[in-house]
């Protein structure tokens, strides 16, 4: 009899768990990009965060938050060490070869941060620079990219934030990312300027494992948010427009 009372706890325990990781939504993220995800208060905030929260609202799922550096957050996808990422994640074929995106959230153009005394105007005046790119980022092959028919020389880090240290110790002369991620580090840094490449831009997707069983879901949950208004309130509330 007390060898069934276990047996009978153990399943409930087990029934219990699974119901609780059902009901989760691990999430992972790279919180070095304001205003999409950053630190506040010793909290994770801003446009991403307040993106996956809600569409785990609409799933009836809560939402736990994992900070990685950016160009370990795929690997930690494909080993389903997370249910999914949100860090300003473009979507392109090389990455859609072992992970699954959602559809599209945000589209978003790129940005030049540079010293004011530089006077970047265009994307020809990266001509005999050093560009810092996020590790893993797509700017980083755009860069790379660039590196082909310029003279340019490519300096990638895994935190965007260093980036910016290393641009005002002139380390490197300017970094390419977001633009309104640019913005928000230009109001933090009176120093330094930002200019908009026009040649560029991206969606931004959420990342899933092959095998997620979640697409379809939150891909209803976007359509959703969309429609309502949800996705544009939490737009202007980062963004201010």
């Amino acid at each position: 009899m007390k060898f069934l009372k276990l047996f009978l706890l153990s399943l409930l325990l087990v029934s219990c768990e699974k119901k609780e990781q059902e009901a989760t939504l691990i999430v992972g993220t790279s919180a070095d990009n304001p205003p999409y995800e950053f630190i506040q208060d010793g909290e994770i905030v801003g446009i991403d965060i307040d993106i996956i929260k809600a569409i785990g609202d609409r799933l009836n799922k809560k939402v736990v938050i994992k900070n990685f550096d950016f160009n370990g957050l795929l690997a930690a996808l494909v080993s389903q060490n997370i249910d999914v990422a949100v860090a300003e994640l473009s979507v392109t074929p090389e990455r859609a070869e072992y992970i699954s995106f959602s559809d599209n959230y945000a589209t978003a153009r790129f940005a030049v941060l540079y010293r004011l005394e530089d006077n970047i105007q265009s994307i020809n005046d990266l001509d005999n620079k050093i560009i810092g790119v996020q590790l893993g980022s797509v700017l980083e092959k755009k860069a790379e990219e660039l590196s082909k028919t310029m003279n340019i020389k490519v300096h990638s880090l895994a935190n965007s934030l260093m980036l910016v240290e290393e641009l005002k110790a002139k380390v490197v002369d300017v970094i390419i990312s977001e633009e309104f991620q640019n913005k928000k580090l230009q109001e933090a840094n009176p120093n330094l300027a930002s200019y908009t490449l026009k040649e560029f831009s991206s969606d931004f997707a959420i990342g899933l494992s092959k095998d997620s069983g979640l697409i379809k879901e939150i891909n209803e949950a976007i359509d959703s948010l969309k429609k309502d208004g949800t996705i544009n309130k939490i737009m202007k509330k980062w963004l201010g427009q």
